[in-house]
């Protein structure tokens, strides 16, 4: 299993552009590397895909509640109208890359280093923590740690804040 995720994001990457020496070495970086393939949302790809059931299930319903509030208030942004918040902060940054991998498999942590070439003093780092995947041995992204350390809040807690 880890063999076809591995080949499914290379060829991932040889479609989207990325160069050889961006090619990750685990299973957790290959995730780390469709993370920053897809952020950006190239046609046809979505960071849903890459969730775990879990995370997906969580999504769904903020989704929903924000859906009701969009409808009740149809003039004023509801709490997700940037979209699901998978990064501490909405700008889109160019440069994206895998950092430090922890572990491998279910509980990995793989930082993800957002950089602003233009605003270096910008860049900063968030880190994306795996889980069980939708088949039994697959893996997911079963939530994103805001900040370096994760001090900076969880999206599954900002999933459910969003709404209170």
């Amino acid at each position: 299993m880890k063999r076809s995720l591995l080949a499914a994001a290379l060829i991932s990457m040889a479609i989207f552009g990325a160069s050889a020496e961006d090619q990750p070495r685990s299973a957790a970086a290959a995730f780390g590397a469709a993370f920053c393939l897809m952020k950006d949302n190239p046609p046809g790809a979505d960071l849903l895909v890459l969730v775990t059931p879990s995370l997906a299930d969580e999504i769904g319903k903020a989704l929903a509640k924000n859906d009701e509030i969009q409808k009740a208030h149809p003039d004023e942004k509801p709490p997700l109208g940037d979209g699901i918040p998978f990064q501490s902060f909405p700008d889109v940054s160019p440069k994206c890359q895998v950092g430090k991998v922890e572990g491998e498999g279910t509980g990995a942590v793989v930082e993800i280093r957002h950089g602003f070439p233009d605003t270096p003093r910008a860049d900063y780092a968030d880190r994306i923590v795996l889980g069980e995947g939708w088949t039994k041995g697959t893996l997911g992204i079963d939530d994103v740690l805001y900040g370096e350390e994760g001090g900076g809040g969880t999206l599954r807690k900002t999933l459910v804040e969003a709404f209170e």
